[in-house]
């Protein structure tokens, strides 16, 4: 009996090169959160390291000021692309996960389709088996038929 292929490995091959690939996006995601988390972190820093001038001076205040100022959007900024980071990192762990039972479905069909091709390669073999047995015993023994005629035949005369 010839062997069938899995008619749905190609399918398999696709859904698992497409969970690869958003594999590769969430590694992506993750590592521009983690450089996102950073740089937030350092311009946070630099923000409580800046101190207003202890002087009277109006021009250094203002500008000590007013850097603290920029500093403290720049940090908005940074926060704003950590929380845009963290939201890509969701969107690409849920369409891995989909990806990932997607490809898990069709290896589920693929065992179930194995598991029922080695069961018919079993019927098939034991049948196999069975015949082979049956026409050794015909060859072997002779048939009961004969046997209880040639038993009746020496009793009668």
């Amino acid at each position: 009996m010839a062997k069938k292929r899995f008619r749905l490995a190609t399918v398999l091959r696709a859904r698992q090169a497409k969970e690869d690939a958003v594999r590769g996006e969430l590694l992506a995601a993750r590592a521009a959160l983690r450089e996102a988390e950073l740089m937030a972190e350092r311009t946070g820093e630099t923000l409580r390291g800046r101190h207003l001038p202890s002087s009277a001076v109006v021009r250094s205040y203002m500008a000590a000021i007013s850097a603290r100022q920029a500093l403290a959007g720049e940090l908005f900024a940074a926060q704003r692309v950590v929380a845009d980071a963290e939201q890509a990192v969701a969107e690409k762990l849920r369409e891995y996960t989909d990806a990932s039972q997607a490809r898990r479905a069709v290896e589920k069909l693929e065992e179930r389709y194995k598991a029922e091709r080695a069961a018919a390669e079993l019927a098939e073999d034991q049948m196999l088996v069975d015949e082979l047995a049956t026409t050794r015993r015909s060859r072997t023994k002779p048939p009961m038929d004969n046997t209880e005629n040639s038993a009746e035949g020496d009793e009668a005369p």
